[in-house]
């Protein structure tokens, strides 16, 4: 506690941009300063702010409507200014529980406080978007299905549909054995001319296989498997809560950072993610348990599980330059093809092969009974799959 000690000090009134010089004398919760002309005498409890500057404090007194706020600056040592903080800051503890917490804090190391912070952020985020998922279940499946529709307008217009009889009787047939009983989703499938092997689905029950996938498949397991996988994601409402979450985002980000919500930009930011949210790559949290309801499916129907896992060896294979085709002059149309369309077919990749997801899939293959159907229609009709959009090709380049 100060007892009648004596700062060089200057005092701003808050009207004249120039300073009152004068000397402070501190004593307990009381400051008087005296200049030549002009003599204050004032509390500790009448500053708003306190701060430390180079070469002592400054202290603002509560602020006033009609003018600047008067601000007193007093110059003394580290040591000096750590003690009148203190003095000011118990006075602020004094006034109110609120106060109390407030400035408890604020007396906290910054390193302590910053991990509480970073704490009590991650803990409040946590159940912040915990609590999005539950926003899903109020939304009807209506609006998964105007969603879906939108996109399915804007993708057939880039790609070429060219399903045949033998390609809608396969995925007929899979989707009677596939889909749960007590799906509430309407599945329509079709096949896109394109060398890319994978697949999506749409918020509406739209699936679309690129015919690469078709062609290149070892066997009918694999693109059962994929189908289940796809079927998952529409199952699990994947495009939602995907929108959901990151429309939740958005707005945690505009509220915090602030922008966005006074001139309506958050809206707008909102309907760009929507457009491309639906056939977003999913995260990790998504695939996975696209990929556990996928095997729950084929199981339930006794159908056979490794042709999804057969799948993305293949495909491991393939994003490291190991194919075992040996047409050099079909792969590398698959590459220019790839790369033509890039703008559109990056964000529609749904099936990261992984060594880790695939590891995930052999752990969840071998538990229970591993299925024995691997057949939905017969060879002759699988072959007519396979070349699927071939001829649709070959005619094309006549």
């Amino acid at each position: 506690m100060f007892q009648n000690q004596t700062f060089t000090s200057r005092y701003f009134n808050g009207v004249s941009a120039v300073p009152e010089e004068g000397t402070v004398l501190v004593h307990g919760q009381t400051i008087q300063f005296t200049s030549f002309d002009t003599h204050h005498k004032l509390t500790i409890s009448q500053f708003a702010e306190f701060s430390q500057t180079h070469k002592g404090c400054k202290l603002i007194l509560l602020p006033d409507e009609r003018k600047e706020s008067p601000i007193l600056e007093i110059f003394c040592t580290k040591e000096e200014t750590k003690l009148l903080e203190k003095i000011w800051i118990q006075n602020k503890k004094s006034q109110s529980h609120a106060s109390a917490l407030f400035y408890s804090i604020r007396e906290m190391n910054p390193i302590v406080l910053g991990i509480l912070s970073l704490l009590i952020v991650t803990i409040v985020g946590f159940f912040y978007f915990k609590g999005l998922e539950f926003v899903t279940n109020f939304i009807p499946l209506s609006m998964d299905k105007s969603l879906g529709d939108s996109v399915e307008l804007k993708m057939e217009a880039q790609f070429q549909k060219c399903d045949t009889k033998a390609t809608d009787r396969f995925f007929s047939e899979a989707l009677k054995k596939i889909v749960p009983k007590d799906s509430k989703h309407k599945f329509e499938i079709s096949v896109l001319s394109s060398t890319i092997p994978n697949a999506f689905a749409l918020s509406n029950g739209k699936i679309y296989f690129f015919s690469g996938l078709l062609n290149d498949a070892d066997s009918q397991e694999e693109v059962i498997g994929v189908l289940a996988h796809e079927i998952a994601h529409v199952e699990k409402r994947h495009h939602m809560r995907n929108l959901v979450k990151a429309g939740g985002t958005s707005l945690a980000i505009s509220l915090v950072v602030g922008p966005g919500l006074g001139n309506m930009e958050f809206l707008e930011t909102f309907t760009e993610i929507g457009s491309t949210i639906l056939v977003l790559k999913f995260s990790r949290d998504f695939e996975t348990e696209a990929d556990k309801s996928s095997i729950e499916y084929l199981k339930s129907q006794n159908m056979s599980t490794d042709g999804l896992l057969r799948f993305f060896k293949r495909m491991e294979k393939l994003e490291k330059g190991e194919s075992d085709s040996e047409d050099n002059e079909e792969v590398s149309n698959a590459k220019d093809e790839k790369s033509t369309t890039n703008q559109i077919t990056d964000f529609l990749s749904t099936h990261p092969a992984t060594t880790e997801r695939m590891k995930t899939l052999e752990s969840l293959i071998q538990k229970g009974k591993k299925g024995t159907i691997k057949k939905v229609v017969s060879d002759s009709i699988w072959k007519e799959v396979q070349t699927a959009c071939l001829d649709f090709k070959n005619s094309d380049s006549k």
